[in-house]
């Protein structure tokens, strides 16, 4: 498979430092380049790129604009890769943003000593973009069919245009520790997901009843920058609770709980008691949170006694933990490709015979309805 990506950078020395490491990919075909976001929407809507590489700061058409012009009206495929801190921007622009297939702060420092760094994540996360362009074909096409032709450039800028501030800041993640046994059981449900989980996460738990008696915890793969706002988007249409646990909180009945950017999410006992342990270790299936770390902590402590659903989301992370969920007696879910925006992760996990249902998401909360209803069992030792 060759992959043609697009650059939109204004500077002439990233953009050839961009293009010179995608080239050391021979999957990539030809890496085209944008000076600024005008020229971004010109060259998608004359040359259909399968990936966009897109900087937020340009000069005429900033990259805000060209995600949200392109997200509406030619939907691609698109890392961010940019020295906008995410946190500064407003809630709408994080919203949006998260749609992104990933968003990478350039690094600070030295651009010729420092950038070579991001080479593997960039082209890794390239390649897997480009994978997935025949979704984003899909949904040209439903646009292209429902949709008036789309507006000119610049009148789009004039009602859309976002201005932002900016801060860089680099986030590092490293391996995860062996996971000790315990004899504790319970019921709960886990949750990992990656590219694609953030709407079909929403779509699942604003279903959820406020009296739901099953904790859920969930690991979701973003940048640490959108992990607070995608918590305040999911508790504004969620009837249960949805937080970001602290380090040594307890698990309680009744609530979802995010893991955060950055750093891994396990289960761990305490006095008997299960808890949340948030921890930075080294990255499991380059992830961190993995979802691997929190179903193998899961598995452990609650036994047969869990629900692991394993969503949309690229590469292999989870397909292992949901395996030892269900070689514990739990119940396993793996989302089916007829609705996962990759189907990644579910496909690893279902080629290992680790699913016990493949369904489509639009089931999922079926299923976990369904599960709460078993008898509930005491925390015991």
């Amino acid at each position: 498979m060759s992959i043609n990506v697009l650059v939109a950078e204004d500077s002439s020395f990233q953009r050839k430092l961009i293009a010179d490491m995608l080239l050391t990919s021979e999957e990539i075909a030809t890496v085209d380049i944008a000076r600024n976001g005008r020229e971004a929407i010109e060259k998608i809507e004359n040359t259909n790129p399968d990936v966009l590489i897109l900087d937020l700061m340009m000069p005429e058409v900033d990259g805000i604009t060209v995600f949200k012009f392109l997200s509406e009206h030619y939907p691609i495929p698109t890392i961010i890769f940019s020295a906008k801190n995410p946190e500064t921007l407003e809630p709408s622009v994080q919203t949006l943003l998260m749609g992104a297939f990933d968003f990478l702060p350039k690094p600070q420092g030295l651009w010729e000593e420092e950038f070579p760094k991001y080479k593997e994540k960039l082209v890794s996360s390239t390649l897997y973009a480009g994978k997935i362009k025949k979704t984003y074909e899909k949904r040209n096409l439903l646009i292209k069919k429902s949709a008036a032709k789309p507006p000119s450039l610049d009148a789009y800028s004039e009602q859309y245009q976002i201005s932002i501030k900016s801060k860089p800041k680099i986030i590092e993640v490293p391996k995860e520790k062996i996971m000790k046994r315990s004899r504790i059981q319970s019921n709960t449900i886990v949750i990992g997901t990656s590219t694609g989980g953030p709407r079909t996460l929403k779509s699942i738990l604003k279903e959820i009843p406020k009296d739901f008696p099953s904790p859920i915890l969930i690991v979701q793969h973003l940048d640490p920058y959108f992990m607070k706002e995608l918590s305040k988007s999911l508790n504004q249409i969620c009837n249960i609770e949805i937080k970001i646990p602290v380090n040594g909180e307890k698990i309680l009945p009744g609530k979802a709980y995010l893991s955060p950017g950055g750093k891994h999410m396990k289960v761990v006992l305490r006095n008997n008691i299960p808890c949340i342990k948030i921890f930075k270790g080294e990255p499991v299936n380059f992830c961190m949170p993995s979802v691997d770390v929190l179903f193998f902590s899961a598995a452990e402590v609650y036994k047969n006694q869990i629900l692991g659903i394993l969503l949309t989301g690229l590469g292999e992370d989870g397909a292992a933990g949901l395996e030892a969920i269900k070689k514990q007696g739990g119940k396993t879910i793996a989302e089916s490709e007829q609705t996962c925006v990759v189907y990644g992760m579910p496909k690893a996990a279902v080629k290992r015979g680790a699913a016990n249902f493949i369904v489509p998401n639009y089931e999922i909360k079926d299923h976990m309805m369904r599960f709460t209803k078993r008898k509930e069992i005491n925390i015991t030792n």
